[in-house]
């Protein structure tokens, strides 16, 4: 006899939400029971295109279907709040898309709700899940590293201008601070979480910005290059940069069209100091290059590299459908959320604090202070 199908709501026609119709939709196991979204063309768009029923509201989905066993929630980053105390309160499981919610009062209230539901809450921080960033805690946890003492991490990408260049600026939601967040919501807080994973909890946060935006289009809010200087429970020093003002960006070129593998400019690179051992991870090369300290020589010895290609797509750091997949199957087995939604929580407040201390620079802010 077959196993009863997983049902699954996704709350979210957008990019996302499509994603994972088309990922899960003609999975077996699964059967999707609605998309919602409030655009009725994006509704009847949706609905034809993946054979799916589409709704208004979750309300709705919940009165037709009754509760799914697990809610998606891929929707704006406003709305993530009530969609998922509405999915806990029908007796749901939630997959809630990263940032959870705008503000950290929202943030707690999305913890509370879990800890009194039948369901639990997913955070889509994938990127501790990654193979290559998997590995690395491996490492760090096997203490090849010994003390861990520095952590360095550089995202650099093009710029997020990818409509029209004469377009207005309103257009471009990512670089408005009250509908995208700000520059780490979207380009920093996946780094935030693996910092977390692999150092502690952040304790201090201090930020640095050009005193003139290199990019003269973007808002003086949202700087286009960051530096973050951090301090964890553990006694870790943290050095985070995004940079938006040096990679080529191929939005609108279409004879210059690498992937990030190959885009000169574009790097995510981690490396971890130790007294022990260090390394230098170039993510979007596969590779991870490890040291040795060897205090005795006096000498920093080349040990080895580990390869990861042809690592399959995203697979490396940005799994975002691998990480779905694995709670969903837990679900199936009885199991809830992978990761504790309380992490989650404190991966927000380091996002939060980043963010403010971007409007504060060169103050140093203790998160202590973003209950």
């Amino acid at each position: 006899m077959n196993p009863i199908p997983l049902r699954i709501a996704i709350v979210g026609g957008g990019s996302v939400g499509e994603h994972f119709l088309r990922d899960f939709g003609p999975v077996p196991a699964y059967e999707i029971v609605g998309i919602i979204t409030r655009s009725t063309a994006r509704q009847r768009e949706l609905a034809e295109k993946y054979c799916v029923p589409a709704f208004g509201t979750l309300d709705e989905l919940l009165k037709l279907e009754g509760a799914p066993d697990v809610v998606c929630v891929v929707n704006a980053n406003h709305d993530h709040r009530e969609s998922t105390l509405e999915a806990l309160a029908a007796g749901s499981h939630v997959y809630l898309e990263k940032p959870m919610a705008p503000t950290l009062t929202e943030c707690r209230e999305i913890v509370e709700a879990e800890a009194v539901a039948n369901g639990s809450v997913q955070v889509g921080f994938e990127y501790i899940h990654g193979t290559m960033t998997h590995r690395l805690k491996s490492l760090i946890g096997e203490g090849y590293f010994g003390a861990v003492q520095w952590i360095s991490m550089l995202d650099s990408r093009g710029h997020w201008w990818a409509q029209s260049p004469h377009g207005s600026l309103e257009e471009i939601w990512k670089l408005d601070r009250k509908r995208g967040g700000g520059l780490i919501f979207h380009c920093g807080i996946h780094q935030l979480d693996l910092i977390r994973h692999y150092a502690g909890n952040i304790e201090t946060v201090q930020a640095f910005r050009p005193a003139q935006n290199p990019l003269s289009f973007y808002p003086d809010d949202v700087p286009a290059n960051v530096t973050l200087m951090l301090t964890t429970d553990q006694g870790v020093t943290v050095n985070f940069q995004v940079m938006h003002d040096r990679a080529a960006t191929w939005y609108r070129e279409k004879n210059y069209r690498p992937d990030y593998v190959h885009a000169p400019g574009h790097e995510f690179n981690i490396s971890v100091i130790g007294t022990e051992g260090s390394c230098d991870m170039r993510i979007y090369k596969e590779e991870l290059h490890l040291f040795k300290l060897d205090a005795e020589r006096k000498e920093n010895r080349f040990d080895r590299t580990e390869c990861f290609k042809p690592n399959p797509h995203d697979k490396s750091h940005h799994d975002m459908t691998g990480l779905l997949d694995r709670f969903l199957a837990n679900v199936a087995a009885g199991g809830g959320a992978i990761d504790p939604v309380a992490g989650a929580y404190e991966t927000m407040r380091a996002a939060h604090a980043a963010e403010e201390a971007i409007r504060r620079p060169g103050e140093i802010l203790k998160l202590s202070d973003f209950a």
